[in-house]
């Protein structure tokens, strides 16, 4: 089983925060869209269009599950993992940390422009431009986010360091007191 979930939108830093953390605890990173990748030879961008969102969507499930049977990582979801309440629920399930890792619309754009992989790792998904649908993809997925994660943390002007030291003292805690992630569905936020 997996030692810790970080769900949230694309560019909010799971993937960079999942490898400070594996550092921390020397474990390994689960990267659900990298793991889709090698499952599919072919970037996620280039799968939605050849297949769809619906295609796309069952295959993330069948990762996510493969995943969370992995002993000891730091899984980090891709952003849309939680649309489906399969999904959800899977990850309610497994019984572990989740952490919900934001950032606010204004940054997740600049991260989206600054990162030379979003054309190809990162398609829009509704109709528009990856740009102009952050704002109501974040809307339409905080509730989910909030749903499965026992802690949420806001990445603006934050270093990764502090991101990575704020959820291994959270991680360590709720291990040391042995709390299950239902008991903090009320989302505390560091």
């Amino acid at each position: 089983m997996v030692r810790l979930i970080l769900v949230g939108y694309r560019a909010s830093g799971k993937t960079t925060i999942a490898e400070g953390v594996s550092r921390y605890f020397d474990c390994p990173v689960l990267d659900a869209d990298e793991v889709f990748e090698q499952k599919h030879a072919c970037a996620v961008g280039a799968f939605i269009q050849e297949h769809g969102e619906p295609s796309f969507r069952d295959e993330e499930t069948l990762v996510l599950r493969e995943l969370l049977e992995v002993s000891g990582g730091i899984l980090s979801t891709g952003g849309g993992v939680v649309l489906r309440e399969e999904n959800r629920a899977m990850i309610r399930n497994a019984r572990v940390p989740v952490v919900w890792v934001s950032a606010s619309v204004a940054e997740t754009q600049q991260r989206l422009a600054l990162d030379a992989t979003t054309a190809s790792q990162r398609p829009p998904l509704a109709g528009g431009d990856v740009y102009s649908e952050v704002e109501q993809a974040l809307a339409d997925r905080e509730a989910y986010y909030d749903e499965v994660a026992g802690v949420h943390i806001a990445t603006d002007g934050k270093t990764v360091s502090a991101i990575v030291e704020k959820v291994v003292k959270w991680l360590v805690t709720y291990e040391h007191c042995s709390i299950q992630t239902d008991d903090l569905s009320e989302g505390a936020s560091l």
